[in-house]
């Protein structure tokens, strides 16, 4: 019991947040913290008045999940989501999270289902510098992700002149047109 005491006498409490250091020390992609002061207050007050506090910036956001230094190793393939892209109103300003996996239950947006499934792509932060509809990309093979180039197209033809893609389609059709056929059948 006394060597149990002297080697916990050495234990050191290590912290579970940020590990003991400020994250814009640690991480490149973090900036540092910034002090924001308020505007002088106005000598008179409108009911229109919009404040100005604090000022919107916009900082080009890397990958929400970076890759350690020196240990990249490529994305995952992603599955379809989807052949048709999402056209979505986005706001100027806010923080979007595009998931890069094809998994989440909640597309276009990132659920967390790549945590929990064996796959190493991760989603994409971004923001728009103009509200509006943007065509957000669902079948996860654009080369402007988050946003739709057309790629899409290209998907559809490629998965039909696949072996599996020729014959899943081509036997639904058989299996609906025999189901159609016994149906017509029946009721003669």
């Amino acid at each position: 019991m006394s060597q149990i005491l002297k080697k916990a006498a050495k234990y050191r409490t290590v912290s579970t947040i940020l590990q003991h250091g400020e994250a814009h020390l640690r991480d490149p992609y973090t900036l540092p913290p910034e002090i924001i002061t308020p505007p002088q207050p106005r000598k008179e007050r409108k009911p229109d008045d919009i404040t100005d506090f604090p000022e919107q910036k916009f900082v080009l956001l890397p990958e929400s999940i970076p890759y350690p230094e020196g240990k990249y190793r490529p994305a995952s393939v992603p599955y379809v989501a989807g052949f048709y892209p999402y056209n979505c109103y986005l706001q100027k300003g806010k923080i979007y999270q595009w998931c890069s996996c094809g998994i989440s239950q909640s597309n276009p947006w990132c659920d967390g289902m790549c945590n929990a499934s064996v796959t190493r792509n991760r989603p994409i932060k971004f923001n728009v510098d103009t509200s509006g509809y943007y065509k957000l990309c669902n079948c996860k093979q654009s080369a402007n992700a988050p946003f739709c180039n057309g790629t899409h197209r290209q998907v559809i033809r490629q998965y039909h002149d696949g072996f599996r893609g020729f014959y899943e389609l081509w036997g639904w059709a058989a299996f609906m047109g025999t189901t159609g056929f016994m149906i017509w059948n029946f009721h003669n």
